[in-house]
């Protein structure tokens, strides 16, 4: 099966990028708003994708619901593009189900190149899981078949290496603004650290006070901080800690 003609449920983010880039790649592409109600012309495509938030999956697919004979009768696949959430949601209504994830912050209005966006697909027939592949690979080169459980565990390590180090560079910026020195100061620090827990087990390039367990040091630099600030840098010194008293 080739996968020719689109349907995207939403109008956010996730689904903005995959209509733009599907367009682009010559695949037949078209959004549908999440609160209005569905025909069964919107649905009439080889694959349906529900690109909404992660609370709002199964309120999409109680309204795909009265459609769900027409949608397993062309054997479209419907698929979801949570890094979290689970595809069982898909399983009592669809036929044929899985997961659309991409690998990556997408915001509208900002240009990414796709060829570095990570695409993660599964289905639950084969020729669902071969049909997200081929399109898959026509949008991004790297590409990765993933069950719920491996899917899971990724976004959870997309939390540890995305969400929470940019809430700290929010504090380092904050720190610096405080004392006029330009944000700009760390960039080839932070470059370098990215490059080097790429190159190498992170664990074996830790350095920094709470690595050497200079509690002098770490004592000075909270008492530098506010509350929460200190509460952030005693958890992270004491992990680090922790981690190699143990090594």
């Amino acid at each position: 099966m080739e996968i020719k003609t689109v349907t995207v449920i939403g109008q956010g983010n996730v689904a903005s990028h995959y209509c733009k880039i599907m367009n682009e790649k010559g695949i037949k592409t078209k959004t549908v708003c999440s609160r209005t109600p569905f025909n069964a012309e919107d649905l009439a495509a080889d694959l349906i994708v529900i690109a909404v938030k992660d609370d709002a999956i199964e309120q999409i697919c109680r309204q795909t619901e009265p459609f769900a004979q027409l949608i397993n009768s062309n054997r479209s696949i419907v698929v979801h593009t949570s890094g979290f959430k689970d595809t069982q949601c898909l399983k009592n209504i669809f036929s044929c189900y899985g997961s659309f994830y991409p690998l990556q912050t997408l915001k509208k209005g900002i240009t990414i190149d796709f060829n570095t966006v990570p695409l993660c697909t599964w289905a639950n027939t084969n020729e669902g899981c071969q049909a997200l592949e081929q399109l898959a690979l026509k949008l991004s080169p790297i590409h990765y078949v993933l069950t719920d459980s491996q899917r899971k565990a990724l976004h959870l390590s997309a939390v540890f290496v995305n969400n929470f180090p940019n809430h700290l560079f929010a504090i380092a910026n904050r720190i610096l603004e405080k004392n006029n020195i330009p944000f700009s100061t760390l960039f080839p620090l932070m470059e370098r650290t990215v490059a080097a827990a790429k190159e190498n087990n992170p664990l074996c390039v830790q350095t920094g006070p709470a690595f050497r367990n200079e509690i002098s040091i770490m004592e000075e630099h909270k008492a530098c901080l506010n509350n929460e600030e200190r509460k952030i840098y005693e958890i992270l010194s004491e992990s680090i800690i922790k981690e190699h008293s143990n090594r």
